[in-house]
C-alpha cells in the first residue's frame, strides 16, 4: 500500500487560501471600531471601547472575495510583508558569503571533535535555554533563521538528524516566546492594553517559561538520543546524508583544521550576533536594522575570509537563491490575512468567537480564551499583530465574566506562542525549514505529539493560575 504523502507547502497554503475566499461567501461581514496605537512593535490598530466598557462592535457588509482577489492576494501579501521577505533573502546571502569562507565547515569539524562522545547530548538544553532566553527578553523570531545554517550542520556531524539541529534554535526560541516574562513586543503590548503592571504575574510566568523550556528540550534530546542509536528513527534520512556528504568531505584543496583566517572570520560574526542582541535588546532594532547588519556581516566576513570582491557577490547570490521559495511562501501565507481582511471577517471571526466563551464561568472561559487565541493566531501569526487586534476585545469579556486580566493575558501568549512551532503560515517557520531544505509536512508529522502535549500543559497553567479567584 502506497503510504500517503502530505502536500506540498504551497498547495497547502493556496488551498487555505481558497477557503478563506470561499468564507467571505459564507460568513457575515463585521467590524470593530479600531484607532491607531503606538506600541513597541510599531503602529497597531486596537478596538475601542464603549460607554458599557465593551468593544464597539458593527455589522457590515460583507466583501465578496472572488478568483480574481485571490489571485492577488499574494503579491498583495508580497508587499505587506515585503521587510520580511527582503529579510529572509538577505540572511540567506550573509549565510552564503560566511560558509563560503570554509569558517563554518572548520568551526563544525573543530567542535565536533571537542564535545564528541556524552558531551554532545548536554549541547541540546545548554542551546535550547539559551535561545529561550532569547524569546522571553526581545521576542526573538526573525532573528533565530540565520542560526539554523550553524546547528543544522553541528547536529548532522554529531550524528544526530536535521530535525534536531532545526529544532535546537526554533522550539528553543518559541518556547522562550510562548512563555515570556519580559517580552515587550508581545506581554509588553498586552499589558499596555490591558492596563496591567508590568511585574505582576511575573513569577509564574518564570515558573512557566522553565517548564516549558524543558520540556521542549527534553523532547528534542529524547529524540536526538533515539537518532544517535539508530538513526532509522530520523524522518530525514536522506536530507540528513546530503547534508552529512556536504560537512564531511573536504572542498578541494582546503586545508584540514581551523585556521587563523577560519578564526578572524568566526570573531566577526560573533561580533555581528552579539551586535544584533544589543540592538534588539537596548535600540528597538528589528527588521530593516537587522537586515542592515547581516549585509555588513555578510561584507565584513567575506573580507576577513580573503574573498575578493566578485567572490564576495557571488556567494551572496548563491546564498540569497536557496530561499527565494521561502520569501515567496511568507508573501502567499500573508495572503491568507489579505483575503480575510478584504473580506471583514477577521473581525466576525473574533466576535463570534469571544461571545461564545461567555457563560461558561472564569476557569472554563480562560480556557476557551486559549482556543480563541489559538485559531486566531493561523490567520494573525504576529505577536504583537494579534494583542492589539484581540486584547482589547477578551480585556473587557475578561472583566465582564470574572476573568483575572493576567489570566486572559496569559491565554493570549500561550495561544499566539504554541502553534508558532507548527502552523505554516507562520513566516519563520517556513524560514527555518527552508533554510534546512526540511519538508513542511516531514517537520508536522514528527511536531504534532509535542505541540499537542504543550497545548495541554498550557491548560494546565491556565487551571492552576494564582489569579483564579482574585479580583479582575
Amino acid at each position: 500500500m502506497r503510504k500517503l504523502q502530505p502536500p506540498n507547502v504551497f498547495v497547502l497554503i493556496f488551498t487555505i487560501l481558497v477557503l478563506v475566499g470561499l468564507m467571505t461567501w459564507v460568513l457575515p461581514g463585521g467590524e470593530y471600531a479600531k484607532e491607531a496605537m503606538q506600541t513597541a512593535a510599531g503602529t497597531k490598530q486596537v478596538v475601542l471601547l464603549g460607554d458599557d466598557g465593551t468593544p464597539i462592535y458593527t455589522e457590515v457588509a460583507a466583501v465578496r472575495q472572488g478568483p480574481w482577489e485571490i489571485l492577488k492576494a499574494p503579491i498583495r501579501g508580497m508587499e505587506q510583508a515585503a521587510d520580511v521577505v527582503a529579510f529572509i533573502l538577505l540572511v540567506g546571502g550573509a549565510f552564503g558569503v560566511l560558509s563560503a569562507t570554509g569558517a563554518i565547515l572548520a568551526a563544525i569539524r573543530w567542535l565536533t571533535g571537542v564535545v564528541g562522545g556524552r558531551g554532545r547530548f548536554f549541547m541540546i538544553p545548554v542551546l535550547m535555554f539559551t535561545f529561550s532566553l532569547g524569546g522571553a527578553f526581545f521576542g526573538m523570531a526573525e532573528e533565530v533563521i540565520p542560526f539554523v545554517l550553524l546547528t543544522v550542520p553541528l547536529a548532522v556531524s554529531l550524528r544526530f538528524d536535521v530535525t534536531t539541529g532545526v529544532a535546537i534554535p526554533f522550539i528553543g526560541s518559541q518556547a522562550g516566546f510562548a512563555a515570556a516574562f519580559v517580552n515587550p513586543f508581545t506581554l509588553g503590548i498586552a499589558k499596555g492594553i490591558t492596563g496591567q503592571p508590568i511585574d505582576e504575574g511575573q513569577g509564574y510566568r518564570m515558573i512557566c517559561w522553565v517548564i516549558v523550556t524543558s520540556v521542549c528540550a527534553a523532547a528534542v534530546s529524547w529524540h536526538a538520543f533515539r537518532v544517535s542509536r539508530n538513526p532509522e528513527h530520523s524522518p530525514t534520512p536522506e536530507l540528513d546524508a546530503r547534508w552529512r556528504e556536504e560537512f564531511d568531505a573536504p572542498a578541494d584543496g582546503e586545508a584540514d583544521g581551523l585556521r587563523p583566517v577560519h578564526v578572524l572570520v568566526l570573531v566577526c560574526f560573533a561580533a555581528s550576533m552579539v551586535l544584533l542582541a544589543v540592538g534588539a535588546l537596548q535600540w528597538d532594532w528589528y527588521i530593516t536594522e537587522l537586515s542592515g547588519l547581516f549585509i555588513g556581516m555578510a561584507v565584513l566576513c567575506g573580507l576577513a575570509g580573503k574573498l575578493r570582491p566578485g567572490q564576495i557577490a557571488d556567494a551572496f547570490v548563491e546564498g540569497a537563491k536557496d530561499l527565494v521559495a521561502a520569501a515567496v511562501l511568507v508573501g502567499v501565507a500573508r495572503g491568507i490575512l489579505v483575503v480575510a481582511e478584504d473580506g471583514r471577517i477577521i473581525d466576525t471571526i473574533l466576535h463570534g468567537m469571544a461571545g461564545a466563551v461567555e457563560g461558561l464561568g472564569p476557569l472554563w472561559t480562560t480556557e476557551c480564551m486559549f482556543g480563541v487565541q489559538t485559531v486566531i493566531n493561523f490567520f494573525v501569526p504576529s505577536g504583537s499583530g494579534q494583542a492589539a487586534l484581540t486584547m482589547p476585545v477578551m480585556s473587557p469579556l475578561a472583566q465582564i465574566v470574572g476573568v483575572h486580566q493576567e489570566n486572559a493575558i496569559l491565554a493570549y501568549q500561550f495561544g499566539d506562542g504554541f502553534t508558532n512551532m507548527i502552523i505554516p503560515t507562520n513566516a519563520v517557520l517556513v524560514g527555518v525549514l527552508s533554510m534546512a531544505k526540511m519538508e513542511y509536512g516531514t517537520w508536522f508529522r514528527w511536531m504534532i505529539k509535542l505541540q499537542l502535549f504543550l497545548f495541554a500543559l498550557g491548560m494546565v497553567f491556565l487551571a492552576l493560575s494564582p489569579f483564579h479567584g482574585v479580583a479582575p
